[in-house]
Parts: C-alpha cells; sequence; structure tokens
C-alpha cells in the first residue's frame, strides 16, 4: 500500500511539473508546500528557496496588503476565479498574471490546503497588449459617464469605480478599490441588514433587485440618495462572481419632490380653510350653548342629574369630534419624513373625508361609502396616500359647482398589471357627476402646470404630484371621463404579501 502511495504522489508530482503554468499549494498557514518549474521560471525563485515561506512573500503584490483572496478560499471553500494581479520577481520585475485558486480537500473533505495556479501573461504580449489597450478604452467611457459605475465581488469588495463615483462618494480611486463595500459606504443602521441580503443574492438564493434606491455614506460622513440599476455577473460556468451597478445621485431631485409635494399640500390646505373652520366652530357654538344652560341652572339651583349628564356627554362628544378634526388637519399639514408601513386604505380614506366632509354638504353633494371592510393591507405612506385621496376628492368636488354624486369605492382588484407585473391590488375609485374632462385634456392631465381651472385656482401640480406619489408606491392610476356625465379616478396599490412585506 505504501508503495502505491508513492507512486501516486510521483506520478501527480511529474503531473504538476510538466503543467505549462506556474503551480504552487500552500498549507493552513498560507505557506508552500509545493512549487512546480514553471512557477520557478515565473518568480526567478527556486523550490528550495520558497518552501515553508509565507506566499505572500514570494508573489509578492499590493493586494496582498488589504484583501487576500487565499484566505477567502480557505475560509468559504469556494474557488477564486481568473483574478489578475502584478506580482514582483526575484529581480524586483513586475509581472502580470492571472491566477485561479482553488481549496485543496483531505479524504475527509476537510479543507487542508490551496492549490494555485498562475500564467505569465507577458508570454502574450500582443494578446496582454490589447487588452490592456481595450482595458483603458474601457475605463475612460466609464469615466465619462455621468453616472456612478461601480463593481462589486462575491465578497462585497469593491474592484472597479469610475471618476463619478469617486466625486460623489468623496474618496479617491486607491481609496476605495480592495474596501468592503458595505463597511465603508453603507449607514450603520443598516449594513448588516444589506450585507444578508447582498449574500443570499450571491449564493443564488435571491435574485437581485435590477431598480431600486437605497442611502449610502460619502467620505464626509454626508449621506446621499442613489437610484441603482444592478445587474449580477456571472462566469461561463454559471457561477455569480459579483455585481455591476450604475447610480445616480438623486439627494437634490428628492428634496425638491418633497417640497413640492408640501406646497402642494398648503394649496390644498387652503382650498378647504374656510369649510374646517365651519366645521370646528359648529361643535364649539354647540358646546356653548350647552356652558350657558347648565350656568343658568346653577345659578337658579335647578340641576337634575339626569338631563345634566346627557349634556354633558353631547358636549364631550363634540369635543371629541373637533379634536380630531384639528388633529388630522396638523397631521396633514406638517413635513413628515416618508415612511412606507402597512396601512388600512379605508382608515386613510376616513381621514381625507373628515378633512372634506363639510365642503362636501355646503356644496349640496351626496356623499356614498362603499368600502370593503376586509381590504388586506397595503405598504404605503399614510400621509401620502391621504394626500392623494384629499387632492382627487377635491377635484371632484369642484366639478360639481352646482352638487351632484360623490361615490368613493374600496375594493380588492384581482390579478392587475401594474407595470411589467401582474398583482393583486387594492383598488379606491372615487366617481363624481361632474362637468366631466374633454378627451384631449386626458392624455395632459398628469403634466406639471396643465390646469383647465380659472387664474387663480390652481397651477396645475396637483395631479402631477398625484401621479408621482402612485408612481414611488410602484402602483397604478387610471382616468375615465365622459363630458356632462363625470370623471372616475381609479387608483391601484400592490396587496402586501411575503415579497413586499
Amino acid at each position: 500500500m505504501a508503495k502505491e502511495n508513492d507512486i501516486t504522489k510521483e506520478f501527480l508530482n511529474i503531473i504538476l511539473q510538466s503543467m505549462e503554468g506556474g503551480v504552487l499549494a500552500i498549507d493552513k498557514n498560507l505557506k508552500i508546500t509545493f512549487f512546480n518549474q514553471s512557477a520557478e521560471e515565473i518568480t526567478g525563485y527556486k523550490k528550495e528557496e520558497v518552501l515553508d515561506r509565507e506566499c505572500c512573500e514570494i508573489l509578492k503584490s499590493e493586494l496582498c496588503q488589504d484583501f487576500c483572496p487565499l484566505e477567502e478560499v480557505l475560509q468559504t471553500g469556494k474557488p477564486a476565479y481568473n483574478y489578475e494581479i502584478l506580482i514582483t520577481n526575484k529581480k524586483g520585475e513586475e509581472v502580470p498574471v492571472n491566477i485561479t485558486a482553488s481549496p485543496l480537500l483531505s479524504s475527509n473533505n476537510e479543507i487542508i490546503g490551496i492549490v494555485e495556479n498562475f500564467r505569465d501573461l507577458t508570454k502574450h504580449r500582443g494578446l496582454w497588449g490589447r487588452l490592456r489597450e481595450e482595458r483603458n478604452k474601457a475605463q475612460l467611457y466609464l469615466n465619462i459617464a455621468g453616472v456612478i459605475i461601480i463593481a462589486i465581488n462575491e465578497e462585497g469588495i469593491v474592484s472597479l469605480i469610475n471618476k463619478k463615483g469617486c466625486a460623489v462618494l468623496g474618496f479617491q480611486e486607491d481609496e476605495i478599490i480592495g474596501k468592503n463595500w458595505f463597511d465603508l459606504c453603507v449607514p450603520e443602521d443598516v449594513r448588516e441588514e444589506r450585507k444578508q441580503v447582498f449574500k443570499k443574492v450571491m449564493a443564488g438564493e435571491q435574485q437581485e433587485v435590477e431598480d431600486y434606491e437605497n442611502i449610502i455614506l460619502t467620505k464626509s460622513g454626508e449621506e446621499r440618495i442613489i437610484a441603482w440599476h444592478n445587474t449580477t455577473l456571472i462566469d461561463e460556468n454559471s457561477h455569480i462572481f459579483g455585481t455591476l451597478s450604475s447610480g445616480e445621485d438623486i439627494t437634490k431631485r428628492k428634496q425638491t419632490e418633497e417640497e413640492l409635494i408640501q406646497s402642494e399640500k398648503m394649496v390644498s390646505l387652503g382650498q378647504l380653510a374656510a369649510s374646517v373652520v365651519h366645521e370646528v366652530n359648529n361643535p364649539l357654538a354647540g358646546i356653548m350653548v350647552y356652558v350657558k344652560l347648565l350656568q343658568k341652572k346653577f345659578k337658579e339651583n335647578n340641576i337634575q342629574v339626569e338631563s345634566t349628564e346627557k349634556q354633558l356627554q353631547k358636549m364631550e362628544q363634540e369635543l371629541d369630534r373637533t379634536t380630531r378634526i384639528i388633529r388630522n388637519l396638523l397631521t396633514f399639514a406638517r413635513q413628515s419624513e416618508p415612511s412606507m408601513n402597512p396601512i388600512d386604505i379605508n382608515k386613510a380614506l376616513d381621514a381625507a373625508l373628515l378633512l372634506v366632509g363639510n365642503q362636501i354638504n355646503l356644496e349640496n353633494i351626496a356623499l356614498e361609502k362603499n368600502f370593503d371592510p376586509d381590504l388586506p393591507q397595503v405598504l404605503a405612506d399614510f400621509d401620502k396616500i391621504q394626500q392623494v385621496l384629499l387632492n382627487i376628492t377635491l377635484n371632484a368636488i369642484q366639478a360639481m359647482p352646482d352638487g351632484g354624486n360623490l361615490t368613493i369605492t374600496s375594493s380588492v382588484a384581482k390579478n392587475v398589471k401594474i407595470g411589467d407585473s401582474w398583482t393583486d391590488a387594492v383598488r379606491i375609485d372615487i366617481q363624481d357627476t361632474g362637468i366631466g374632462i374633454p378627451k384631449e385634456n386626458l392624455k395632459k392631465l398628469f403634466t406639471p402646470f396643465f390646469t383647465t381651472k380659472e387664474k387663480g385656482k390652481g397651477v396645475g401640480l396637483g395631479l402631477s404630484v398625484v401621479h408621482g406619489i402612485i408612481g414611488k408606491h410602484k402602483g397604478k392610476l387610471d382616468v375615465e371621463s365622459e363630458i356632462g356625465v363625470g370623471t372616475t379616478f381609479s387608483i391601484y396599490l400592490e396587496v402586501m404579501n411575503e415579497k413586499n412585506d
């Protein structure tokens, strides 16, 4: 048996020695245990000089100072494919090499070391020159691009970034290449969560989301909002080895959008002012009547327990109603941070109607509510959705100057197409019997600054803002209208499920 093992070892040694590329083996301490003849030729070192020395002493590279792919191979058992580095040979000359490293396993499938194969790219000078030329040209294209372009390998290490990326992040290229993206540029409160998602994508357990927005940290610690477009990188063996992303800094645009939404709120509040004052005035006037009545009875020593209790209860009810109106008005008016949470659409509808209820009555409009009591929740910003509902409802009221019918319906719509996907959605219909919208204006309805209102009645941002909010919620907004018959706005918001829970 010992003789057979010796023969096997000799046979393997002959194979490894005869290979064209350099081959070395290292143990778990990264010390060299095998060094073939081609490795001697590429590095200029003899086998006797390198055995039992650490790999980084022989294959001297800048990569060894920051990040060692071999350590990752030892820890994970995953091969490192085709990475290119410059090593320094015994004479002190730089040699470009292409390296593949694979785990060396025992008979018990335990990782006991690594086999590393590396090829001298200078032997293919023409090819190497063309590759360098193409790489430089590609880098030039990347640097001209007006968006961030960044590549991250499967360990989360930045392997490529363009000038725009460096400018937005505030780093020099050598300060970010070779560093862990998540540790360097992701806010601490979401860092671990994003790392776990990335690991699942790299393991093929989860698909990369092609388009999304998130916050990143710059070198100075400033937070910026970036809109990303992403793709996973896959080699010829279907192995996922990283991601390539383009990103646009949309921080200023997001701030402008929030300011626009807030200004549109103020317009809505202006339209509601008289109605809300009247709505609050009525219960306060009623309370004042009861207070004077109770004062009179008290002076006459004629307080009756039963009637007094009923009067106090009515006062309490009116105060509660007034408080709810004022609280809802203040909540709506304040500029809040965007917050996506599971919400009940029926509650958002009730909150909006509480603010316009008196105006509906004053305009001689009959309100019909058809709310599905078993609506599933949607993931949304309650404040923003309330603004959408309020804007559309105010438009409906203004479209019925001589009174009419306003019907608001909530329901579940099955298998609705939103964007490129088919999904179940909560549907909200706001239907009026007003003057209607001409067909030629329907396509312009959500265009900023387009308005059919009289001068001074609006600048045409209401429906544009509404459309933008629904778009940010990945929802859909439809409108149908007929002159003299009325208009129906239909809003669709995806039902919450495991995917967006």
